[in-house]
């Protein structure tokens, strides 16, 4: 088997598998390839959007340089420096830790610039926070030979790259963390992220009052696919309320024609929280592999907290996963919130092939392995 690449160039060539992996990737590539992923996401930048196949399964690639306002989806850099470190240490609210980080990562940050820590292949990577592995990688030796035949593709295309598959972890995918190990992988802390198993949240006490919240609060739930392109622009806004301004502009800044093009071509699956006619929360989610995770995210953060709009999102998601009988990916952050609601903190890993390249160029991720070492146990304890 012998994987196959392509460009914005050839992109029209490419027969899409007809499954739903494939459709999809037809869907939501197609568009990104033809026009600029910019057009979608703002902040990605000296990027280049591809796409292998190997076999009958569609992988998206990024293939990225550095730019100081890359989103983290498809720069290490922004990831583990602009916004890891620098953005993340002003949310403890302790000015001396700040000051330390900025001691210790400044010269850690120029040395990461100087080894071009950025000159990356991101595998799998759809542009979004989360990247949820196709269902045609299932367990077994034949799925192996896939990744192993990928890997040295990729390794060969790209020579002078460091090789990263993104949205690896030992839950939902083990078979892929543990081959991609045995390939001589470093596997590189991301983050902790959070598995919902609907059935079993909405019986916690917590959701059960989230239920009661939602029928006082006079709030209806709306599908994304009769939002007008007025209320497009509002979501847009609201997810930038939440992502962006509360959290950190390093994150996706989705535009009007991502989600346009989500409405239309159905790349997520959009409900709304409307009261008295006006769009106050949005969620959009995908669906692969028997998993589901939403990108999209936001409400209107100048409504009164006592509004539950956060806890409402999360609990029509995990109804919308009971429906449909699927696991809920709920991404990283606020642990607390989702481990009383049954939730289930997984180390979520950057899995990197190095090897090929100079010392130099091997130095970053080496020094990453080893803060990731020592980091994992700590956001275990902590619940991030």
């Amino acid at each position: 088997m012998r994987p196959l690449l392509f460009t914005c160039k050839n992109i029209h060539t490419l027969q899409f598998p007809s499954t739903d992996d494939g459709d999809y990737a037809r869907r939501y590539l197609l568009p990104l390839m033809t026009d600029d992923p910019q057009k979608y996401i703002r902040n990605v930048h000296n990027t280049q959007l591809m796409a292998a196949k190997v076999g009958e399964t569609i992988i998206p690639i990024t293939v990225t340089d550095f730019h100081p306002k890359n989103t983290y989806t498809v720069s290490p850099y922004s990831h583990y420096v602009s916004y890891g470190a620098f953005e993340e240490v002003k949310h403890l609210n302790n000015r001396l830790a700040e000051i330390l980080v900025k001691i210790i990562m400044t010269p850690v940050s120029w040395h990461f610039r100087y080894a071009e820590l950025d000159k990356v292949v991101f595998v799998n990577n759809y542009l979004l926070s989360t990247n949820l592995y196709p269902s045609v990688i299932p367990k077994g030796d034949a799925d192996s030979d896939q990744l192993t035949a990928l890997s040295e593709a990729l390794i060969q295309w790209f020579p002078d790259r460091a090789i990263v598959f993104r949205s690896v972890d030992q839950k939902k995918n083990p078979h892929i963390y543990q081959t991609l190990e045995g390939l001589g992988y470093d596997l590189v802390l991301s983050r902790q992220v959070w598995y919902m198993d609907p059935v079993v949240a909405l019986k916690t006490r917590q959701c059960k009052e989230d239920v009661r919240v939602l029928k006082k609060a006079g709030y209806e739930v709306v599908n994304g696919k009769d939002l007008t392109d007025d209320e497009l622009h509002r979501a847009v806004e609201l997810y930038n309320l939440l992502y962006l301004q509360k959290y950190s502009y390093y994150n996706p800044q989705f535009t009007f024609e991502f989600l346009k093009l989500a409405r239309d071509a159905e790349i997520l699956h959009m409900y709304g929280l409307k009261k008295d006619g006006q769009l106050n929360g949005i969620m959009g989610f995908f669906v692969r592999n028997g998993a589901m995770t939403q990108p999209l995210f936001g409400y209107d953060t100048s409504l009164p907290l006592d509004e539950g709009l956060y806890r409402l999102l999360t609990l029509v998601t995990l109804q919308e996963g009971v429906k449909r009988g699927l696991l809920v990916h709920a991404s990283g952050g606020v642990g607390k919130f989702k481990k009383v609601r049954g939730g289930e903190s997984v180390t979520e890993y950057n899995a990197v092939y190095m090897k090929h390249l100079p010392k130099k160029r091997q130095l970053p991720w080496k020094l990453i392995r080893k803060v990731s070492d020592v980091a994992i146990p700590y956001f275990k304890k902590m619940d991030f």
